[in-house]
């Protein structure tokens, strides 16, 4: 299972991202942990300091599946279909361990990273960064119990720019404000145009964050692949 965490800016899915992760390695279940912000929190919490990034060389996955540097995302992702080119956790493939690092026996972390200079420069947008994700999740193969954790960028963008193509659930983090709502429901229509499963969990009411152990149980339980409980 692949499961997104959305929402506006500060409200605390990245968080709520660590808080799956830990529970999934808790329940004894292997987890890809992928950090598609450039603030790269997610990476933080988890208590990495990483030196891989996959920002650093966005199109070296479509060399990887055949394609050329010069190809879109989306044609790339094609030819690899084509040529039946996967990638997997365990074991790892090897372009899945040339851009993570293992954190622990079952958790791996794959960080967007920071800036770089050609985003600086205007030669690319900061969504290059993540870019790689459109080609990568939706060839990752897991097996029974392997789930992808992955802490998106604020707002639309992940949505509309197609990064979360591969992905089973998306689970949109909302405060309980107005403007945190609003996000929240263009998040959502972006999410029926895309056919992606999604829920919302409420946090930060009246200031106090939620449990996450319900907010973990409420993800569970759509279970729409195969997720273990245990």
């Amino acid at each position: 299972m692949k499961i997104a965490f959305l929402g506006k800016g500060g409200s605390g899915k990245s968080t709520m991202a660590t808080a799956f992760v830990q529970e999934l390695r808790a329940r004894g279940v292997r987890v890809l942990a992928i950090d598609a912000d450039h603030n790269m929190d997610l990476s933080y919490n988890l208590g990495a300091e990483p030196a891989i990034f996959l920002g650093n060389d966005p199109e070296r996955i479509k060399e990887h599946v055949g394609s050329t540097r010069t190809d879109t995302y989306l044609n790339a992702l094609k030819i690899a279909k084509d040529h039946d080119i996967v990638f997997a956790l365990t074991p790892a493939d090897q372009y899945t361990a040339s851009v993570s690092i293992e954190l622990e026996d079952g958790l791996r972390l794959i960080t967007a990273g920071p800036h770089t200079d050609r985003v600086r420069s205007q030669e690319a947008c900061s969504h290059s960064l993540a870019a790689p994700l459109k080609v990568y999740l939706p060839l990752l193969h897991l097996n029974k119990n392997e789930v992808v954790v992955i802490d998106e960028r604020a707002g639309t963008d992940p949505v509309a720019t197609g990064i979360l193509s591969g992905v089973d659930l998306a689970v949109i983090v909302q405060e309980l404000t107005v403007n945190s709502a609003r996000v929240a429901e263009q998040i959502k229509s972006e999410l029926r145009l895309t056919n992606i499963p999604h829920i919302i969990v409420n946090n930060k009411h009246a200031g106090i964050e939620i449990d996450t152990a319900r907010a973990i149980e409420a993800i569970f339980a759509v279970r729409p692949l195969n997720v273990v409980t245990v």
